[in-house]
């Protein structure tokens, strides 16, 4: 019981430390990607091709998110390789990022339904790109971003064999301003570090963060941070676009947060 305490007044005491004093270390960034048009990708003829053998024009597809395991609702990781010091307002760092993890599913119909398309990160060693962090008072700052992104498209039939897969690498980014705080959200829990991005640093808030890019042709991925707890039982989403689909991969939010799960039974070239 005792060290428990002592545990817990460490915590409280790392919180209540001046910002002044508070660096950002390296770190893991989770996202949760949003769907409902908000996040894209354009697909040459060619790419759709190699998916399916379909013959179509240029062609956006409509993109979601899906958990990827040990992550809660998150499915996109971005890593933080430098720490940032910002004693003062006005300060200013760089640090380097790169691409961790990558889980998403196609929204909604596409040129080679009713197959599934899952876009995972590619294998091979993500390339490096660069974070820009601002503080701009006590309370937090903003931030922007260029992120290299290597990833592989599958179609995915009912059994889930893989039908196709094509390559998409490009950056996404810009240099619109996004919001970071030191606190957590009023809806998030709480982790041993001042870095909360995509949080207003005023209203404490989540805010969705957007970047866009061109992977020779358009894409777009928006997300925000996951909410405080999140539990996932999904069970294998194919077709997403199918009519079972939400009966069958309809997310859950409980405490304790302990159960995550990504799509079971897919085979996987």
């Amino acid at each position: 019981m005792k060290a428990r305490f002592i545990a817990f007044a460490l915590v409280a005491a790392l919180f209540a430390l001046p910002v002044l004093a508070q660096d950002i270390p390296i770190g893991d960034d989770v996202w949760d990607t949003v769907g409902g048009g908000a996040t894209d990708v354009t697909l040459t003829s060619g790419q759709w091709r190699a998916l399916c053998g379909v013959s179509v024009p240029d062609t956006a597809v409509q993109l979601k998110g899906f958990n990827l395991a040990g992550q809660g609702t998150g499915d996109t990781v971005v890593a933080r390789l430098n720490h940032a010091s910002l004693p003062a307002d006005g300060d200013v760092a760089d640090v380097n990022i790169q691409l961790k993890a990558l889980s998403m599913v196609n929204d909604g119909s596409h040129p080679c339904s009713p197959l599934t398309l899952r876009v995972r990160e590619d294998g091979s060693i993500q390339q490096i790109g660069t974070m820009t962090i601002v503080r701009t008072s006590s309370a937090g700052g903003t931030f922007s971003a260029n992120v290299p992104v290597s990833a592989i498209i599958r179609a995915v039939d009912s059994s889930g064999n893989v039908v196709g897969s094509t390559p998409v690498n490009g950056v996404l980014g810009d240099d619109s301003a996004s919001p970071w705080s030191y606190q957590p959200p009023t809806t998030g829990a709480p982790k041993v570090t001042p870095w909360y991005p995509g949080v207003d640093p005023i209203t404490r808030k989540p805010v969705r963060v957007c970047r866009r890019g061109n992977k020779i042709l358009p894409a777009r991925h928006c997300y925000w941070p996951p909410p405080k707890c999140g539990v996932v039982v999904v069970a294998d989403p194919v077709p997403v676009d199918s009519e079972t689909d939400a009966a069958v991969a309809q997310p859950v939010t409980a405490e304790p947060c302990s159960v995550e799960a990504e799509p079971v039974g897919t085979k996987v070239d």
